[in-house]
């Protein structure tokens, strides 16, 4: 399927984030975010998850799915798991 933001993370990216998951330490905002990425991830050695299965996997909505998608496309990977401020 086509996304219109698709993830591509590089290996980098993917490996700050499997330590992050990995740790268990950060906010479970952050812990959710991470994990999406990594099922999302488009990129070489991803996974390349639906929204649908990430929802079903991680117990979240698919627009949540979507809106980190988007996120990370837009602004990049430390604005998408930094929270923001209401």
């Amino acid at each position: 399927m086509a996304y219109p933001y698709r993830v591509v993370l590089d290996e980098q990216q993917r490996a700050e984030l499997r330590g992050l998951v990995g740790s268990g330490v950060a906010p479970a905002r952050t812990l959710t975010r991470a994990r999406i990425l990594l099922k999302a991830d488009h990129g070489e050695g991803g996974p390349g998850w639906s929204d649908a299965a990430i929802a079903g996997a991680l117990d979240v909505h698919p627009g949540t799915v979507q809106r980190i998608r988007r996120q990370f496309v837009a602004e990049g990977l430390a604005a998408t798991l930094a929270r923001k401020r209401p």
